[in-house]
């Protein structure tokens, strides 16, 4: 399906329904976003365990979402420039734009909408979960919660440097805005994560716990950017089911 953004913009987006989906109930939703440059995640596709547990989720009675903004679209320069200095704002406008759709809806339970993702989409939950009221609860994995704290030769390239973009850098970070967090929120990570390394969410963490948050935590020892290990694995998606089932 297409969505448009408030300027016009048309994303992508598609929608997972409970089996037995009846549009006289309300209906809860999660959404999953990855949403950083030329990354579009709206595929008519199946593949992964990601995949699977969506699926599972439907048929508890969640309605999955995921919608491509502008930026993860892959569209070319008019739908990459904007994000430049200052990565997560246009996102979070557009993904509120897909939410405020959804809310249009009358089998989408506007009060419990969520919202997850990994890596860009760890951030990108993270931001939205403290920079927006429209999500419930998120569940943030592998996040960069302050552009300081990424590879400079990727962050560069869209926030220039700390020096030449101090603003965008303070404007943009998860952990400045920890105290504005609404809504539940999951952070996980890997201990040994040598791509977004752990420091990302332990300084969230302080943070959060410093202006009196509360939030669950999940580290997984042994485990990088991605967890892979069976057993951790089956782990991690039995805690994500169930902080679902609780918060949403």
């Amino acid at each position: 399906m297409k969505v448009k953004t408030r300027d016009g913009f048309e994303m992508e987006a598609m929608m997972i329904r409970p089996p037995d989906f009846d549009p006289s109930k309300k209906y809860p939703v999660l959404q999953y976003t990855y949403a950083g440059p030329h990354a579009p995640q709206v595929r008519n596709s199946w593949g992964g365990n990601r995949y699977m547990w969506h699926q599972m989720l439907a048929q508890k009675g969640y309605i999955i979402w995921i919608c491509d903004n502008r930026t993860a679209s892959g569209k070319g320069e008019e739908s990459t420039w904007p994000v430049y200095k200052q990565m997560g704002k246009l996102e979070l406008r557009d993904i509120e734009d897909g939410v405020n759709y959804l809310k249009s809806l009358p089998y989408v339970d506007g009060d419990r909408i969520g919202i997850w993702g990994w890596s860009y989409g760890g951030f990108m939950t993270s931001f939205a979960m403290t920079h927006s009221k429209i999500f419930k609860a998120g569940i943030a994995g592998g996040s960069v919660t302050d552009w300081h704290l990424y590879d400079s030769i990727y962050t560069e390239r869209f926030m220039q440097t700390p020096k030449n973009n101090p603003a965008g850098y303070e404007s943009t970070s998860v952990v400045k805005a920890a105290k504005n967090l609404h809504g539940r929120i999951l952070l996980i990570h890997g201990v040994m994560d040598d791509n977004v390394h752990q420091q990302n969410t332990i300084q969230l963490v302080n943070e959060l716990q410093r202006h009196g948050k509360q939030f669950d935590l999940m580290l997984y020892p042994t485990q990088r950017h991605g967890v892979v290990d069976p057993n951790q694995q089956y782990h991690m998606y039995t805690m994500i089911t169930d902080f679902i089932l609780r918060n949403l």
